[in-house]
């Protein structure tokens, strides 16, 4: 057992993995203040090789291969990850991606994301992304002004400026909008909802996101639980108001889709199975990537591609943990009227050294907020759906 995590409830079975966070660069070109890899409490990423190796590729896509064929799983789904993958270089890319293909092909169709600060793209970055068929995320954080708070380089210097311009790189290219995944942003209620709205959409994007920082009892938010609150609800009326389903917030939608009983869920939301598997620059097996806001080592299993097979991390604890988080909630959860649409909230933000995962997450409130905000803004729509049925 590891870091005083509980077994595995039971009679809940781990689904197997269906998506595959890959590490390619584990080093990053900016020092945002936030980070979990690098600015919190996790610091195994110094004892890792800053590329993937041609050795540890080829073993890792052995592995997915033998996971998608002993369970059925097609598609599988691969994010690469970095730090910031684009530093791997263009031709190492190319030469991972094509190997990629060649290893899956006739074993399962792969969908690959990639997730980018978006300092180096140009436009034979975005030839690549499309040659490949791959969508990109861009992490931009609003205007300039707050984006460069917390996203600066390794000598200090603010980001907003080259990372605008690697978007628009992405955006203006003429295979652009079969590339451009979406913008993420981290929530950060000091910018008004109103503006962080109008950021995305004079962006020239209708898909955007955010994540919540990822904070613990132990590491609290910089801002106010009430602010937060606030800014969620305000967004989202925004967004609801909008009525135009071809613009997305991700986080909402999710929202509303578990409110209406959707069997869906992501591991920020929901807390059923999500079938998630990391693997880093080393080959190292890794359990939910985000842990490393909580502690040193926590996402340590103890297992590598070079011996070991995905299954082999089915049964560990921390994957289990994380895969059926919402089946080991505390006290407050289970009593909670919203627990089936937060599940309990996402897992890292639940942490505290005390108690390790038996509290609710750091942002409780606010998710409860803004579910109850949500719900009631749907019933108000349905109303006259209902008189008349």
């Amino acid at each position: 057992m590891s870091a005083g995590l509980t077994t595995q409830s039971p009679g809940l079975r781990v689904p197997p993995f269906t998506t595959f966070v890959i590490k390619v660069y584990e080093r990053c070109n900016l020092n945002c203040s936030y980070c979990y890899m690098y600015n919190l409490a996790d610091h195994t990423y110094q004892g890792k090789p800053a590329r993937m190796s041609k050795v540890v590729r080829d073993r890792l896509f052995q592995r997915l291969g033998e996971h998608a064929t002993a369970h059925g799983i097609d598609p599988i789904v691969v994010v690469i990850h970095g730090g910031e993958p684009l530093l791997a270089g263009i031709d190492y890319m190319d030469g991972w991606l094509t190997a990629l293909r060649r290893a899956m092909d006739g074993i399962a169709e792969v969908r690959i994301r990639l997730q980018t600060n978006a300092l180096l793209i140009d436009s034979d970055w975005v030839e690549l992304f499309f040659h490949h068929g791959i969508r990109v995320g861009v992490s931009l954080d609003g205007p300039q002004r707050y984006n460069d708070r917390f996203r600066l380089d390794i000598r200090g210097a603010g980001s907003y400026a080259r990372a605008l311009a690697g978007l628009e790189h992405l955006l203006d290219h003429e295979h652009g909008e079969h590339v451009f995944g979406a913008v993420l942003s981290v929530a950060d209620p000091a910018i008004p909802a109103r503006e962080m709205w109008d950021f995305w959409r004079d962006l020239g994007v209708r898909r955007f996101d955010f994540n919540l920082p990822h904070c613990t009892h132990d590491n609290p938010p910089w801002f106010s639980i009430a602010s937060l609150s606030q800014w969620l609800i305000e967004l989202f009326d925004l967004w609801w108001d909008l009525d135009d389903p071809s613009y997305e917030i991700r986080f909402f939608r999710n929202v509303v889709s578990l409110i209406m009983g959707a069997p869906f869920s992501t591991d920020y939301l929901g807390g059923r199975p999500g079938g998630i598997a990391v693997v880093d620059t080393d080959g190292a097996i890794q359990g939910a990537d985000a842990l490393r806001a909580c502690e040193d080592g926590l996402v340590e299993l103890g297992l590598a591609v070079a011996s070991n097979s995905f299954d082999d991390a089915l049964g560990h604890p921390i994957v289990q943990l994380a895969n059926h988080s919402s089946a080991q909630l505390s006290v407050k959860c289970q009593e909670c009227l919203v627990r089936d649409v937060c599940g309990g909230g996402y897992l890292p933000h639940r942490f505290s050294k005390r108690h390790r995962f038996d509290n609710p997450s750091v942002y409780c409130d606010s998710l409860y907020a803004t579910i109850s905000h949500a719900r009631e803004r749907i019933v108000a729509a349905l109303g006259p759906v209902w008189k008349d049925t």
